[in-house]
């Protein structure tokens, strides 16, 4: 199993293409069975940027 670590100024969100950023989520580390690179990917800046305008609402 590949789990996620923690890096530095880095986040994850779902492996999921045209998923909507008001149904992502974003963390920094994953743990546990279902946080695997398989399932998740490192964000975007796009992403995060649309993110924090989304978050501002």
């Amino acid at each position: 199993m590949n789990t996620l670590e923690k890096q530095e100024g880095v986040y994850y969100t779902q492996n999921i293409e045209n998923l909507p950023i008001e149904e992502r989520v974003f963390f920094r580390e994953g743990k546990g069975v279902s946080a695997t690179s398989e399932h998740y990917r490192v964000a975007t800046q796009i992403e995060l940027a649309a993110w924090e305008e989304y978050k501002k609402q």
